[in-house]
């Protein structure tokens, strides 16, 4: 029944239409913000929380100021709506501002219910919570504002829906208890205070109001201030921290940035420069000879490239150790930038060789090679002065390769190439010179290239083939042959063994060509044997240096002539004093491993290169060979003391002496009276092919036969 005097209208009705503006605002702020923050649900589903509390405090309006009971029921219709779809609300906005959300199933229960519940709500005649309603005592508030009241009987829905409310709240409660206990203190605090409070006002209206009957107003509705404003420290809180981390990571960007920075700078740097030297390094220095040329072409002047390696220093290297070697490196790239001219380019393309890049700067070929040339002398008188590394004063020199450009090349790749051929030629005819790319070191190296290409095509496809010289004593007896290699190179023809052999000791070919020379050898050797053929007994073999600084050279010799079925009695080893210049202890060991086997050892070219006494005499050797050169010189009218001496060391040391290259009947009464005990050339035979070898062994057999029958 209405009031008289009811004036609809308050200051309680107004707090609460106030108080749905507030949480509507809120609602649309938060919801903004989640649409913003999607990966963090606490807004949106704040906003959600706050939407519904909202229409609660619209709703509880509509009633109080309602004039009939009608709209008192739909306004009691919109807060129980509300009222159920907070639930789930509150249950998601706790699980994630604790960060530990509720579980599925259960949160999945609680929205199929609330759906449930809602749904009835709406078709029921009165509310879900209501079975009958009916207009109650209006309520005066002491300043004379009446509010419409509404009594009725409460639904077992209705009573289920306020304790499963109690639980829920105590949940949460006790989520914002974990949250505190964990460490995050002011948050858990503030939602602690605020469900307290919103779970007071719902105590208020549930026991005082309704239960009791207490003519007070529900205040559940402006409960939603505290989350309000727990929201709003937890939002500034969160936009304090997010502008702190925004700072912090664009200050850590900005670092970055810097660091990134530096660190390619760093890296462009140790890209185009030699770590040790600081110079430029290889493709640096293409790169800048690139645009050399560019300039010198568009100028129409000329230009050079100064090639430098170093003579020694591998040997200082390998025995003072890297460190040394690293600051020889220093002090050498220190050296040429010291005599280099102002507008020239010094770079180390690697190990010991270095580069310097002189810009066009001539309108003639001539007057930049002449340039260059003065550049290299100054350079080769600069490295030519002695070191003081670390209390030692080290004498390193250096080779110097020049080429021109555009002159030598357009391309920087083949000016460095000739400059690099031109370097070889300085290395090749005694260092510590400077030579100048001539197009003929061209052509020179090419031939080396297709000789080096078809060796080792020879050696796959066994084109080398073995010539025998016989050897003979005094009276004229066959004592064996000295094998000798020969190539007949399929464009070039007959290659000379003076060309090849240096070539396949460069490039080390020369382990596999001795390892088949041997093979060869052996296998001629026993033929001859199964043939009954007298060869003399013994085979003289020419062993490089580069075989015997092989530390397991007399090793895989042993087992290569054992596995071959021969003594290695039968085998004469030939070498050169060359062999024994670089290790002398190391050649040493090794050829009295070689005489301990059994093989007879000879030196070759004796007194022609650093003969020693004093080393002689510590070789196990069985043979000392003549040089050819001492043999031409010999006359019957003229006494040669070179050869005379050479068959007294012999014969003083216990050595069998042989001279090579006999051509003439005087030559062999010479060496006969000087005591000479073997001898090879052409007087007594060309080297022959293996079957003319074996032809040539049976028709002296057959004369020698012949002679003894008629001497008999």
């Amino acid at each position: 029944m209405a009031v008289v005097d009811h004036p609809g209208f308050g200051y309680f009705t107004a707090a609460l239409l106030a108080m749905a503006a507030l949480a509507y605002g809120a609602a649309v702020q938060f919801l903004v913000i989640g649409a913003r923050q999607r990966h963090d649900l606490t807004h949106l589903a704040f906003a959600v929380l706050a939407t519904c509390l909202a229409t609660l405090a619209l709703g509880n309006a509509l009633m109080n100021a309602a004039d009939s009971l009608a709209p008192a029921i739909r306004g009691l219709r919109m807060v129980t709506g509300a009222a159920i779809l907070a639930m789930p609300a509150l249950m998601v906005f706790v699980g994630c501002y604790t960060g530990r959300p509720a579980r599925r199933p259960v949160l999945a229960a609680v929205c199929f219910a609330a759906l449930g519940m809602f749904v009835i709500n709406l078709i029921q005649p009165y509310t879900a919570f209501d079975t009958t309603l009916r207009e109650g005592t209006p309520l005066v508030l002491p300043w004379g504002e009446s509010l419409f009241t509404l009594d009725g009987t409460r639904s077992f829905g209705g009573d289920a829906f306020r304790w499963i409310s109690y639980v829920i709240f105590l949940w949460a409660m006790y989520r914002a208890w974990r949250q505190y206990r964990e460490g995050q203190r002011l948050r858990g605090a503030l939602l602690g205070l605020c469900l307290l409070i919103q779970f007071v006002a719902l105590l208020w209206g549930a026991i005082v109001v309704s239960t009791l009957g207490k003519p007070y107003p529900s205040l559940d509705a402006f409960a939603f201030l505290s989350f309000v404003l727990l929201m709003g420290v937890s939002l500034a809180g969160q936009m304090h921290a997010h502008t702190l981390q925004l700072e912090r990571t664009a200050s850590e960007l900005r670092a970055e940035a810097d660091i990134r920075r530096e660190t390619e700078l760093d890296l462009r740097h140790a890209a185009y420069h030699d770590a040790l030297t600081g110079l430029p390094n290889r493709l640096r220095a293409l790169y800048t000879l690139a645009d050399l040329i560019a300039d010198a072409m568009q100028s129409h002047q000329h230009g050079a490239v100064l090639m430098i390696d170093l003579d020694n220093f591998k040997t200082i290297n390998d025995s003072l150790g890297h460190h040394v070697g690293d600051r020889v490196l220093e002090s050498i790239a220190d050296s040429l930038l010291s005599v280099a001219p102002a507008a020239s380019t010094v770079a180390r393309l690697g190990g010991d060789e270095f580069v310097v890049l002189l810009g066009p700067a001539s309108t003639s070929a001539d007057d930049a090679a002449t340039r260059a040339m003065d550049v290299a002398a100054g350079m080769l008188q600069r490295l030519a002065a002695p070191l003081a590394i670390d209390n030692r004063v080290l004498g390193v020199g250096a080779s110097i390769g020049v080429a021109l450009f555009p002159e030598h090349g357009q391309r920087a790749a083949d000016v460095v190439r000739c400059a690099d051929i031109a370097l070889y030629r300085a290395k090749s005819t005694g260092r510590n010179a400077a030579r100048l790319f001539l197009p003929h070191m061209q052509r020179d190296a090419d031939a080396r290239l297709e000789l080096e290409r078809g060796l080792r095509t020879a050696l796959e496809q066994q084109d080398f083939s073995l010539y025998f010289q016989p050897q003979v004593d005094m009276h004229g007896m066959l004592v064996g042959a000295e094998a000798l290699l020969r190539w007949n190179h399929a464009r070039l023809g007959q290659v000379s063994p003076a060309v090849f052999i240096p070539i396949a000791e460069e490039t080390g070919l020369i382990h596999a060509i001795g390892a088949w020379v041997i093979e060869c050898a052996c296998r001629h050797i026993r033929q001859w044997r199964e043939q009954d053929i007298d060869f003399g007994g013994r085979i003289s073999i020419n062993i490089s240096p580069w075989q015997i600084a092989h530390p397991q050279f007399a090793s895989n010799l042993a087992e290569q002539v054992a596995a071959a079925g021969i003594e290695p009695s039968t085998l004469t080893l030939e070498l050169t004093e060359s062999a024994l210049l670089g290790d002398f202890d190391a050649a040493l060991r090794t050829l009295q491993q070689l005489s301990a086997i059994g093989f007879r050892l000879a030196l070759d070219d004796f007194g022609t290169g650093y003969s020693s006494l004093a080393y002689l005499q510590q070789l196990p050797l069985d043979e000392l060979k003549i040089d050819r050169t001492f043999i031409g010189a010999l006359q019957a009218t003229i006494a040669d003391p070179l050869a005379s001496f050479v068959i007294d060391v012999g014969r003083r040391l216990g050595m069998a002496t042989i001279a090579e290259g006999v051509e003439t009947a005087e030559q062999e009464a010479v060496l006969r009276e000087l005591g000479c005990d073997l001898m090879q050339g052409y007087f007594i035979c060309r080297p022959l092919a293996a079957d003319d070898f074996r032809q040539w062994v049976g028709q002296r057999a057959s004369a020698l036969a012949v002679d003894a029958a008629v001497g008999a």
